[in-house]
């Protein structure tokens, strides 16, 4: 049986122990404050510490995406590890070119045999991801049974975010200015989704004055992909340095909907360079640990 390795980005935000437990490596994300620049998921692992870094040196932070040489480099890594083969998982080609550079370097590897999927998504969407294409690769699938169950597992993810100022998107670049100014409009908070099934970039779907409103939009969107659902769903509260708001959105969609698997995670520090402080959101997806089961 062949050995396989899972490959990440920082923003997919797994703790240690779990990528270790499902043979998946990390290619960390740089977050660049003026001419310095920090390493997402070894320097940065909290969205909190960004904004400690934003209050003491009055700059805003941007993001790049890992080199040519650093997605080498963990092939190389994997290899002398006795991996025959990569399934490298980034977070949505339509924020980051992460995909595409990944792509190009698996390509031309050698010795090494590597697919790359866009996740069409971040956090916790990219990780449930690849802690499917971790279990598989246990059970021994092929690259390419790997490929088609994550291709039909993405069509059934979902996510809603919702953000206190919408300016970090535009000035990162990842909202359209048009999108940006529907969502910048009479001091509203924006509700944000990514394109998965088009080309997964982040668009406005939904505004409301306040946070509970936004609640209560996204809740009414999780209910109506529950109607559809036919299958076990497990579901991500998210909070971008707002651990209290997420704990209360958990215990309320808990008490909601007690057949939903949730988690609670926090937003990353990637992500959150571009969302900003105090911004909330819910991923849903197939249960991926029933979905690996029955594939």
């Amino acid at each position: 049986m062949k050995k396989t390795v899972i490959i990440v980005d920082s923003s997919a935000a797994l703790p240690a122990e779990i990528r270790n437990s499902y043979s998946i490596m990390e290619v960390s994300i740089p977050i660049l404050f003026g001419q310095e620049t920090y390493m997402g998921g070894q320097d940065l692992t909290t969205l909190g510490q960004v904004v400690d870094l934003i209050d003491e040196k009055k700059v805003l932070p941007t993001t790049s995406q890992p080199s040519p040489a650093e997605w080498e480099q963990a092939l190389n890594q994997a290899q002398q590890a006795g991996y025959d083969q990569a399934v490298i998982i980034t977070l949505s080609s339509g924020i980051s070119g992460a995909y595409q550079t990944a792509s190009l370097v698996a390509r031309d590897f050698e010795g090494l045999d590597a697919i790359v999927v866009d996740s069409k998504l971040t956090n916790m969407g990219q990780a449930a991801q690849a802690l499917l294409a971790g279990r598989l690769a246990q059970d021994g699938a092929s690259l390419a049974t790997i490929q088609k169950a994550l291709a039909d597992f993405q069509t059934d993810l979902g996510i809603r975010l919702v953000v206190n100022d919408i300016s970090h998107l535009k000035r990162t670049g990842r909202l359209s200015r048009g999108q940006a100014l529907i969502g910048g409009l009479l001091n509203i908070k924006p509700i944000l989704e990514f394109d998965i099934t088009g080309d997964g970039k982040i668009g406005v779907v939904g505004k409301a004055r306040k946070m509970s409103g936004a609640k209560d939009q996204i809740q009414a969107d999780f209910e109506s992909y529950l109607k559809e659902a036919d299958f076990p769903v497990r579901a991500y509260i998210i909070d971008g340095n707002a651990p209290k708001i997420g704990d209360k959105w958990l215990k309320d969609f808990q008490n909601k909907y007690p057949t939903v698997a949730f988690e609670r995670a926090s937003m990353d520090p990637v992500i959150g360079v571009h969302t900003g402080d105090g911004a909330m959101g819910l991923i849903w997806t197939k249960d991926w640990q029933v979905f690996a089961k029955e594939y």
